[in-house]
């Protein structure tokens, strides 16, 4: 790996990842989804976090705090990134196997309630969420696949998966709607995210870029 890469359990995080028709994308953190079962920690995801630098600009009222004054209940700094213009990407890479469709299934109910509760699940988010489902009942999931989610802008999803860890030449599936794309990158790394740790590795990411 070059100097500045970062790597978990065999899923590797470049400092920087240049997809179709993006500049290069900084990383700014990573973390796991994981379970205790039995008392043996079984890990299912790492998640990597990228943006465009640009995003300094948008981020200048967090510059000089702590990631735990970011973090805070309702400290408004997850909306901020969230809503922040420029290009985002997720790099999810699978440590333990999962199927497709499981994935999709879960994602599903989550953005779905998601929405519902604030109540912005209409017949419009509804049908995006059933076409990233069905994109993900195609595919399958080993170890050390990746999936990439990347967000050219705050209404747009571009999603595409890997077997290994190369990043894709194209991106396979896309979709435009604000109220889905919002709840997908806050469902991965905001406010109550599936995993804590990528949030809390955001936050210290955000606060040395900010430095």
């Amino acid at each position: 790996m070059a100097q500045g890469d970062y790597a978990v359990d065999g899923i590797e995080f470049p400092a920087t990842i240049q997809v179709p028709d993006s500049p290069p994308l900084k990383f700014l953190g990573q973390g796991v989804t994981d379970m205790t079962i039995e008392t043996i920690l079984v890990k299912f995801t790492a998640i990597g976090v990228y943006a465009s630098e640009d995003i300094k600009g948008h981020l200048k009222a967090w510059g000089g705090k702590a990631s735990s004054d970011l973090t805070a209940e309702e400290s408004g700094y997850f909306k901020d990134f969230v809503d922040a213009p420029v290009p985002k990407l997720l790099k999810i890479g699978v440590i333990k196997g999962i199927k497709g469709n499981q994935y999709g299934g879960t994602l599903e109910s989550s953005i779905r309630d998601r929405l519902a509760y604030d109540d912005k699940y209409e017949e419009e988010e509804e049908a995006v969420v059933e076409r990233i489902v069905e994109y993900l009942e195609t595919k399958n999931l080993p170890p050390g696949s990746c999936m990439f989610i990347y967000w050219p802008t705050p209404d747009e999803i571009k999603m595409s998966v890997s077997t290994d860890n190369t990043i894709p030449e194209k991106f396979d599936f896309s979709a435009v709607n604000k109220n889905v794309a919002t709840y997908l990158l806050h469902w991965y790394m905001g406010e109550n995210a599936m995993s804590e740790t990528t949030s809390a590795a955001l936050a210290e990411g955000v606060v040395a870029l900010l430095a």
